[in-house]
């Protein structure tokens, strides 16, 4: 490491990095406590209340569920409680484990000595414990940036430790994910993950009992935040590791340091195994997945195009500049072989990882939030690529560099979209994205590119059918062989033509569509409308029949939508029209397929006749 007379440029754009994630952090107005966009909200709401529930309410297992309601009732952090379930002991277990709480901790308790100041409620939520978490927040922020500038240090000069910096900071997801979500587990993570790469490093150049007890105590803390962040310990385990002489020598460092590295083994399982001990108290279990069903990872990330360059939510669609990392790796070969193998390992490792996960977009954020803890290992790689680009000349060099620029200019507008909620959180589209594109205001003729919402709402209307383009998928007038079994159709009533269907207890299903998304349109998503006609020769109630539109998830009806004809206020003795419109959900497998059909349910026939299936596309 340079001395500290030549690290003034990194130190400076340090400190002017974190002075602007501060102050972007403290005027944002997030500390109103009833609002469901406070700081204590959502996601963080489930990792928060262990402290709560411990410290204030002595009620772990929440065995009394009233004084959860009431904060769900005051302060409304989230929509549905989906931060702890009921367990097989009857207790409840929350959902995510307790790493979060844990670094929440000193800061919850500053929240108790200064609500004891004010006149607010000690109840854990209010602006005093608002504020508590949100300078926490910024505490970790500050301390993961000056790790990852020692890290920098250590491999580039100030020059380049400072752009690499700067990159990181205001050329990626990272400053939206501290400067205004840093409560979420991705800003603990990284520091986290800058202190076990620093604390790897200096073992190795100086191996030590403290380097190897704080290395233990970090992987297991980041293990406790997200088990999946175990990985990271493969940093420590391929540091150093290049050929055949070099393994050799690690070999040998580990047996003769064996102590330090059992006793950081040690530290790593001790602080991991806290949440052994509390599922084995509430749930009975060492073991517990405290998830809900359908929600483990998948083998192998079969999400991977979608987490690198989707427009729903690819890494690298909203955080491109680490394309240059990407291509980094090459230049880390050649010139870091220390830390090249580990960086590489962790990388595609926790890519993968990522790519695995059923709700591979992680919920609303902007961009890939899942990737921003591993912007402290692939740092070196981009560091890398600067340190190359910086020796060049001409046209290469500056073309490079205006490149960098462009990509932060290009995150920071973003980023300012994002917040003005022009980007949405998770239900971006490649046509709402280009819609959008530079763009500071949005109309609602371009939230109709948006992806569609997966709510449970009994009707969707399709409003102004003229941003479409309509085509049939499928049309029965019952007059053509083969829609139908003969013993089925009908001579003497019919809408149009020779044959109209008649529906009963031997036909509960008409035919209609199931087929693949893929099929159905080529965009990502669109408009099902269905329309036919019915004629009931009886009250439409004693013929119970209804008009359906789903699509297939896993074998199982997601976003089944039924239109009830015995409730549509239609009239026995005539034809009567009926139309439903279905807009697509989000397909992860474009081979899912869509149905649309009548199901009959009554006790007397009904008949159908034209009936019309139509697929709207936006233009």
């Amino acid at each position: 490491m340079k001395n500290s007379s030549q690290q003034r440029i990194s130190l400076a754009v340090f400190s002017l990095l974190s002075l602007s994630i501060i102050i972007n952090r403290l005027l944002l107005p997030r500390f109103n406590t009833n609002d469901i966009l406070s700081i204590i909200s959502w996601d963080v709401f489930g990792y928060y209340l262990y402290l709560p529930a411990v410290f204030i309410h002595h009620d772990l297992g929440i065995t009394n569920f009233q004084w959860v309601q009431d904060i769900l009732n005051t302060y409304h952090p989230t929509i549905g409680f989906y931060q702890a379930y009921p367990g097989p002991e009857g207790d409840f277990i929350m959902k995510y484990p307790m790493g979060l709480a844990i670094m929440y901790s000193p800061f919850y308790f500053l929240g108790q000595v200064m609500v004891q100041f004010t006149s607010y409620s000690h109840d854990g939520f209010t602006l005093p414990y608002q504020l508590s978490i949100a300078i926490g927040g910024l505490v970790y922020t500050v301390t993961g940036l000056w790790f990852l500038r020692k890290i920098l240090l250590h491999f580039f000069t100030d020059g380049v430790a400072a752009f690499t910096l700067l990159i990181i900071v205001a050329g990626t997801n990272y400053f939206q994910l501290t400067a205004f979500d840093g409560a979420m587990p991705h800003n603990y993570l990284f520091t986290l993950f800058a202190l076990i790469m620093w604390f790897t490093i200096q073992w190795h150049a100086r191996p030590g009992w403290k380097y190897a007890i704080f290395l233990g105590l970090s992987c297991g803390l980041a293990t406790l935040i997200r088990p999946t962040a175990i990985i990271i310990a493969l940093v420590p385990l391929f540091w150093g590791i290049w050929g055949s002489n070099a393994l050799h020598e690690k070999i040998s460092l580990v047996k003769k340091r064996l102590p330090q590295v059992l006793a950081a083994l040690a530290a790593m399982m001790l602080v991991a195994g806290l949440q052994l001990i509390y599922w084995k108290i509430y749930s009975g279990s060492w073991f517990y997945y405290s998830y809900e069903k359908g929600e483990k990872l998948q083998w192998i990330a079969p999400y991977l195009r979608e987490v690198i360059y989707s427009y729903k939510k690819g890494w690298l669609v909203y955080t491109p500049v680490m394309v240059f990392a990407l291509i980094g790796f090459w230049q880390l070969k050649a010139k870091c072989r220390t830390a090249f193998i580990s960086v590489f390992v962790f990388f595609i490792i926790h890519l993968l990882v990522v790519a695995s996960w059923p709700t591979w977009w992680y919920g609303g954020s902007f961009g890939q939030r899942a990737m921003m803890e591993s912007y402290v290992l692939l740092s070196l790689p981009l560091g890398a690529l600067i340190q190359w680009i910086s020796q060049q000349k001409g046209v290469l060099r500056w073309s490079a560099m205006g490149g960098l620029s462009l990509f932060v200019l290009l995150n920071l507008f973003q980023t300012w979209q994002y917040m003005h909620f022009i980007m949405d959180p998770s239900r971006m589209t490649m046509a709402y994205y280009w819609a959008v594109f530079g763009r500071t205001s949005v109309s609602n003729t371009d939230r109709l590119y948006l992806e569609p919402t997966t709510t449970n709402d009994e009707r969707d209307d399709l409003a102004q059918p003229g941003n479409y383009t309509s085509r049939i998928l499928a049309s029965y007038d019952f007059d053509k062989p083969g829609q139908a079994s003969p013993e089925n159709l009908c001579r003497d009533t019919v809408h149009t033509g020779k044959y109209s269907l008649r529906m009963s207890k031997k036909l509960d299903f008409s035919p209609g569509i199931n087929m693949p998304y893929k099929d159905v349109s080529s965009k990502d998503f669109s408009w099902i409308r269905a329309t036919g006609w019915v004629y009931f020769t009886c009250k439409p109630e004693e013929a119970a029949c209804g008009l359906v539109i789903t699509c297939i998830r896993n074998g199982v009806a997601f976003k089944y939508r039924l239109l009830e004809l015995e409730k549509q206020n239609l009239k026995p003795g005539i034809w009567n029209e009926v139309t439903m419109d279905y807009l697509t959900p989000f397909f992860e497998d474009k081979n899912d397929p869509v149905q649309a059909y009548f199901w009959y349910r009554g006790q007397k026939e009904i008949l159908v006749d034209d009936f019309e299936i139509m697929v709207f596309e936006p233009k």
